[in-house]
């Protein structure tokens, strides 16, 4: 390993040789004209079609991980960010009925994932479109931090309950955002997330990618809890006991408050650009534009209209509307 990549990585458990491999990988991936033709060839299926579209997203998410946790700058991360996210644009108007279930665990820390990076690295226009990859598991009602944080972030609506989805992995995360500017107190919340870090790891052993970095091939990209600096930069917290802790994004939380990120997400901010995710037969509190989560169809909803139907699509996913 060299000296410059040793001194400059952010997970030090990232070898240089790994990076390299996988970066390579990656590559391949990009330029596989074989991949390439099943996303236009008529012959093949929209479920074949999807998965392959859905390995170049993984492909693109996964290289902007592995470029912070070697160390490139921030800039780099951000344009690996961008490309990412503008693929996940075609591939959701491509593929419109995919979504990230949140009762699966790659698919929920997927989802906290791509909330916290767009926050931290300042790509506010993305958070609602994001939201149209969520869906609802029935009548049931859905994962509290995902309702909380979306509301925090003013997208406002997604339905709840107070049972998490998984307990073992999240409570400290869902002890740092609930309640409201009193209690918890600040100090409380600090705390939480500083019992999150301590057993972040350790509760993602049922994620694709634990363990990787003992793996024989490059496949390696890095191991972070965006989600604590997301939390921590929402919550005006001081990161001081907690910012040496592995799998903290430092230098992102100092990033994103140096650019004055946090304050887009000020009281005053949010009320000024909430957004209303409205379920089909609810009424609609404002007068609005509305996107549907599992199709490209838009309408226009009044104060007081009812959401249209129907309920749930073919595959058995609820349908929502959200305001543009």
């Amino acid at each position: 390993m060299s000296a410059d990549f040793l001194s400059t990585r952010r997970d030090p458990l990232l070898e240089e040789d790994i990076y390299i491999g996988k970066k390579e990988s990656f590559q391949k991936r990009l330029t596989h004209e074989g991949l390439r033709k099943v996303l236009t060839d008529p012959e093949k299926d929209d479920d074949h079609k999807c998965s392959v579209s859905w390995g170049f997203f993984t492909a693109y998410f996964e290289n902007t991980i592995l470029d912070y946790s070697a160390g490139l700058p921030l800039e780099t991360v951000l344009n690996d960010f961008d490309e990412t996210l503008e693929y996940y644009i075609s591939h959701k108007n491509s593929h419109t009925n995919d979504v990230l279930k949140y009762w699966e665990p790659d698919s929920f820390q997927y989802i906290l994932w791509l909330y916290s990076l767009s926050i931290l690295l300042g790509k506010q226009q993305y958070l609602v479109p994001l939201s149209r990859w969520l869906t609802i598991l029935g009548d049931v009602k859905d994962d509290p931090i995902l309702s909380i944080l979306l509301a925090r972030i003013g997208i406002v609506g997604f339905p709840r309950q107070e049972l998490l989805a998984f307990p073992k992995s999240y409570q400290h995360l869902y002890d740092a955002i609930k309640g409201d500017g009193v209690s918890p107190t600040k100090a409380e919340r600090q705390e939480s997330i500083k019992q999150y870090l301590r057993g972040w790891y350790k509760g993602m052993k049922d994620c694709y990618w634990y363990n990787r970095h003992k793996g024989k091939f490059p496949t390696f990209f890095g191991y972070w809890a965006f989600e604590a600096g997301m939390v921590t930069l929402l919550y005006g917290l001081d990161d001081s006991s907690y910012r040496h802790m592995l799998y903290y994004p430092k230098d992102l939380v100092d990033y994103a408050r140096a650019k004055g990120y946090d304050q887009l997400f000020a009281a005053e901010q949010m009320e000024k650009q909430k957004h209303y995710i409205v379920l089909p037969g609810d009424e609609s509190s404002i007068d609005g534009t509305f996107l549907c989560n599992l199709t490209n169809d838009q309408i226009t909803l009044n104060h007081g209209e009812r959401a249209p139907g129907p309920v749930e699509d073919e595959n058995g996913n609820r349908i929502f509307w959200v305001s543009q």
